[in-house]
């Protein structure tokens, strides 16, 4: 929260905000952008924090920037660590798209990366 605010990491936080609470599985959420975590389903099993752009002020550099998310089990976040998160993401925007994550349910890190197919 030391940086300088920008009017993209706002918006991308409240992009990620509204599209966690309509998968309806996630309890609460916090973000870099914001001072306090926030209920976001009473009846979600999980909560995200996140960064919804990391390195946003070096944008005009056209260097690559990206997303880091942690989901947690739902409980008292302050009383958790680490090795309590459930799943974590990394999606890195840049001359290529991916996003590496880590798969719990196969306990292992795979990673995904945004293609064109054909007709699109």
């Amino acid at each position: 929260m030391g940086d300088v605010q920008l009017d993209m990491d706002i918006q991308t936080d409240q992009l990620i905000f509204e599209a966690l609470a309509k998968t309806g599985v996630v309890y609460s959420g916090a973000s870099e952008e914001t001072a306090e975590e926030s209920i976001i389903s009473p009846e979600g099993l999980f909560i995200v924090t996140w960064d919804p752009l990391d390195g946003s002020s070096i944008i005009d550099s056209n260097g690559a920037i990206g997303s880091i998310f942690g989901i947690w089990p739902k409980g008292n976040l302050m009383d958790m660590h680490g090795r309590d998160q459930v799943g974590a993401l990394l999606c890195v925007y840049g001359s290529r798209t991916n996003c590496i994550f880590y798969n719990n349910i196969k306990d292992r890190v795979d990673e995904l990366t945004l293609m064109k197919t054909e007709g699109s």
